[in-house]
C-alpha cells in the first residue's frame, strides 16, 4: 500500500510541478490574498511560516519594498530549492530557510508581521507553531493566518477528494483531506487566543479561479501532491474515473474551456 504523506513532504520533482501548477492555479491567488489581508507596509520586516515555494514571500517583497525584510521558512528542502530559483521579485531580498515551523531560527522580536498561509492545519503541534511565531514577533506586530473552510465549501476539492476516495482508496486522498484538518472556528479562535494573541479578526475570503480542463487539470495537480504515487499506481481505467467523477460534479461551473469555481478560505490575524 502506498503510503501518503499528510504534511505535503514532496520531492524536488513535485515541489517543481507544485509551483508550475498549483501556484498558478490555486495556491498563488489564495497567497495573495492573505498578503492583502496582512495589509504589510513599506519597510515592515515579514516572516513566512510554511512558505512551500514561496508565493506569499514573493508577495510580501513586493509590498514591504527594498526597505523591509522578508525570511521565508520550511521543513520541505525540496520547496525551498524551487523557490531560490525562482526570478527575484522587485522589492526586498527573501532570505530562504530549511527549517521546521517549531524551531525558527531566529531572535525574539525579529518581525512586524508573520504570515501563514495553508500550512497550520498540517502541523501535529499546532500550539508550538503559534508559540514561536509569538516568540518572533516584535510587541504590537500581527500573526496573519489563512486556513480552508470545510471541505464543501470549496466544490473542487470536495469531488476530487470523493472520487479519488471512491475509485483509488481513502489512504490516496488523506494527503488532500489533511487540508482541512483546521476548519472548525471555534478551534481557531481557541489555538490563535490560547497562544496569546489578542485582537483577533476572522474573515471568509471567497476567491472564484478559473481552472483549466479537468480532464487535463485533475491528473496534472494530483501529481503536483502526495496523492501523486497512490494514483499513478492505480490502473488508466481508475485514474481515468477520477477524472470524469471530478467534471461531472463541476458541470455546472463548466465555461467549455475549463471552469470558474470558488475555493473559500478563512483569513485569520490577530496581535501580539
Amino acid at each position: 500500500m502506498t503510503t501518503t504523506s499528510t504534511q505535503w513532504q514532496l520531492a524536488r520533482d513535485a515541489a517543481q510541478r507544485y509551483e508550475q501548477i498549483l501556484v498558478p492555479t490555486i495556491l498563488g491567488p489564495a497567497a495573495r490574498a492573505l498578503v492583502e489581508f496582512a495589509a504589510l507596509q513599506a519597510g515592515e520586516a515579514v516572516l513566512d511560516v510554511g512558505c512551500g515555494t514561496g508565493a506569499a514571500a514573493r508577495c510580501a517583497a513586493e509590498k514591504v519594498g527594498p526597505a523591509g525584510r522578508v525570511a521565508a521558512v520550511d521543513v520541505n528542502a525540496g520547496m525551498i530549492d524551487v523557490g531560490q530559483l525562482l526570478p527575484p521579485v522587485a522589492g526586498a531580498p527573501i532570505e530562504w530557510v530549511v527549517k521546521t515551523a517549531y524551531e525558527l531560527p531566529f531572535a525574539e522580536a525579529a518581525f512586524t508581521v508573520v504570515l501563514c498561509a495553508q500550512t497550520l492545519q498540517f502541523l501535529d503541534d499546532r500550539p508550538r507553531a503559534l508559540a514561536e511565531m509569538y516568540r518572533v514577533l516584535r510587541p504590537g506586530g500581527r500573526v496573519a493566518l489563512s486556513l480552508w473552510c470545510e471541505i464543501q465549501e470549496s466544490p473542487y476539492f470536495d469531488a476530487l477528494v470523493q472520487a479519488v476516495t471512491r475509485h483509488i482508496g481513502a489512504e490516496t486522498a488523506v494527503g488532500l483531506r489533511a487540508a482541512f484538518g483546521l476548519s472548525e472556528l471555534a478551534t481557531i479562535r481557541a489555538l490563535v487566543e490560547g497562544a496569546g494573541y489578542t485582537d483577533l479578526r476572522i474573515t471568509v475570503k471567497q476567491l472564484d479561479l478559473r481552472l483549466p480542463r479537468l480532464s487535463d487539470f485533475v491528473p496534472r495537480h494530483v501529481s503536483a501532491t502526495p496523492m501523486a504515487g497512490g494514483f499513478s499506481a492505480a490502473s488508466p481505467e481508475k485514474q481515468q474515473a477520477v477524472v470524469e467523477d471530478v467534471s461531472k460534479k463541476l458541470a455546472s461551473y463548466d465555461s467549455g474551456n475549463g471552469v470558474c469555481v470558488p475555493f473559500r478560505t478563512y483569513l485569520v490575524q490577530a496581535v501580539k
